[in-house]
């Protein structure tokens, strides 16, 4: 099948949407998107994710579980006090949202709510089935994105360490293709060009007829698909410590060595499901903790001291010095916007007194 005969679109996700410049906007008094991870918990254990790295969990003390329903309304309701509606509400990243028995009322309840523009599913796909495609599809989702790991059941026992059905798996995203109402469907498989690990090569890179096999088998049963590329987003895990940043990122975007600024700090909030709250989503082990939802509202988490801090910090270049962010390749990998053109622009727009130091900034180390 080539392109031209796939009802979806080859493309990322990140350019699903227009885009604005990042450097325009900020300060935002409304952030672009929340991500609220309802269920860290995750039924795949894939090579390339913090999820498989035991020890590393294990030395950070990372406690998993579910997000309770009535901390996700709070958190939605918190959202309404902004100026403006959010671009997105993002469920579900450090773990599997399906793997929640409230999924479905979570969705209704935020798209209820109206305070986000879209509704927006992140899951691998593996607990999908005719009554929960239904139920999501009812409540309201406008957007799911689908990661798979493999086209056989081989290759996800390799990545994933799961024995996943295939037949059933493309049987139930065509189930959710079909019920989707005016929700967008985004189909994406992980492929690396280059690798340090011989095995990890093996597992990961797709030849030519798995490339055909993918779009032929899903470009009928989405709205968008794309083949993503492996990159070193989970900073402090063996797997991203055996790579390196390359010429292109995970969008095959091209990228910079290196950002003094990371962007998201200035774009979300992610919310964990213990309350606890990051301004980014790849903080797994919650290093950088800004606040905590069941005793702030997003709103105070968002205008707080603690973010205020970590953006001056990033904007005076001491990304470097920063716990977690110092490890992270994830702003050059996972994102294009780049502020650090802009730094002395935003630093003005942000009112910080050319005399700030970072002497008593709770961030640098």
């Amino acid at each position: 099948m080539s392109e031209n005969d796939m009802s979806a679109v080859v493309q990322p996700r990140i350019y699903s949407a227009p885009k604005v410049r990042l450097e325009d906007q900020v300060p935002l008094k409304t952030p672009f998107s929340a991500h609220i991870d309802v269920s860290s918990v995750c039924n795949f254990k894939c090579s390339f994710c913090f999820q498989a790295d035991n020890a590393a969990m294990k030395g950070a003390g990372l406690k998993r579980g579910m997000m309770p329903i009535d901390l996700f309304k709070k958190i939605v309701d918190d959202l309404g006090e902004f100026d403006d509606k959010l671009k997105k509400i993002k469920i579900g990243n450090h773990g599997e949202p399906t793997l929640h028995p409230d999924l479905p009322e979570m969705i209704a309840y935020a798209r209820n709510k109206g305070v986000a523009d879209t509704i927006e599913l992140f899951t691998n796909g593996s607990k999908l089935a005719p009554t929960l495609n239904s139920a999501i599809a009812k409540a309201g989702l406008q957007r799911v994105n689908i990661s798979l790991e493999g086209l056989t059941a081989e290759r996800y026992m390799q990545v994933a360490g799961v024995r996943q059905d295939m037949d059933d798996l493309i049987q139930n995203i065509a189930h959710l293709y079909s019920v989707r109402g005016d929700c967008k469907m985004y189909i994406k498989i992980a492929d690396r060009t280059s690798s340090l690990d011989k095995d990890d090569h093996r597992i990961h890179v797709l030849d030519e007829d798995e490339r055909q096999y993918f779009f032929d088998t899903f470009g009928n049963i989405c709205d968008e698909i794309y083949i993503e590329k492996i990159v070193p987003q989970w900073a402090e895990t063996q797997a991203d410590k055996q790579n390196e940043v390359d010429e292109t990122g995970m969008y095959d975007q091209k990228i910079k060595k290196y950002k003094e600024i990371c962007p998201f700090v200035f774009m979300y909030l992610h919310f964990n499901c213990d309350g606890t709250t990051s301004p980014c989503t790849l903080d797994w082990p919650r290093k950088v903790v800004i606040g905590n939802v069941n005793d702030q509202s997003a709103k105070e988490i968002w205008e707080g001291e603690a973010l205020r801090q970590l953006r001056v910090a990033m904007l005076k270049e001491a990304r470097h010095k920063i716990n977690f962010c110092n490890n992270c390749s994830a702003p050059m990998v996972c994102v294009d916007e780049d502020l650090d053109p802009f730094k002395e622009d935003v630093l003005k727009k942000m009112d910080v007194p050319d005399d700030e130091t970072l002497e008593n900034n709770q961030w640098v180390k």
